[in-house]
């Protein structure tokens, strides 16, 4: 529907497809595109063609349902990394923070500032876990979602694996 919109529009008013482009500041070819529904305008440029032709953004918009269809997707897929990176930041502070401790016990850091320490950031990270694993997987795609997974499960372990290293410690069974 854009692309017959956008035709009609351009012809209505004399234009050929290199004037329209030089008004929208994009390529002779990109207005061809958009005509023979190849490709979509971006929201910024709708927002200019729909001030040109004066037609509504809603008409432009809401009458193709291809183009919903298009802006969804992008939109999830937005959402998608936005949860995404949360994970991965929280994640990988959380694991940079163990490494520090770890370097910090092979160093000669003393183990009874250390382990309350990393039994916060244990916690921090099982509820990092839950949060993406109860909540925020669903929103997720599936590539995100698997490769935040795998960086949780590694930090996960990674956090344990020094958590337990510095109680075996403490109980004086593992020496540094």
């Amino acid at each position: 529907m854009i692309a017959e919109i956008l035709k009609t529009q351009r012809k209505e008013r004399g234009l050929t497809q290199q004037e329209a482009a030089d008004i929208f500041h994009v390529t002779r070819q990109t207005i061809s595109n958009w005509e023979n529904e190849k490709n979509y305008p971006d929201i910024p440029t709708l927002v200019a063609i729909s001030d040109y032709y004066e037609v509504s953004l809603d008409y432009l918009m809401k009458g193709d349902a291809k183009y919903m269809t298009k802006m969804r997707k992008e939109a999830k897929l937005l959402d998608s990394l936005r949860m995404g990176l949360f994970s991965i930041i929280g994640a990988g502070s959380m694991f940079l923070f163990s490494m520090i401790g770890l370097a910090a016990v092979l160093n000669g850091g003393g183990l009874e500032n250390i382990i309350p320490v990393q039994l916060w950031i244990m916690i921090v990270t099982i509820w990092l876990c839950v949060i993406h694993f109860k909540n925020l997987q669903d929103d997720m795609t599936s590539f995100v979602k698997n490769s935040v997974s795998i960086f949780l499960l590694i930090t996960i372990f990674a956090n344990l694996f020094c958590l337990v290293l510095y109680i075996l410690a403490a109980a004086q069974i593992v020496h540094f």
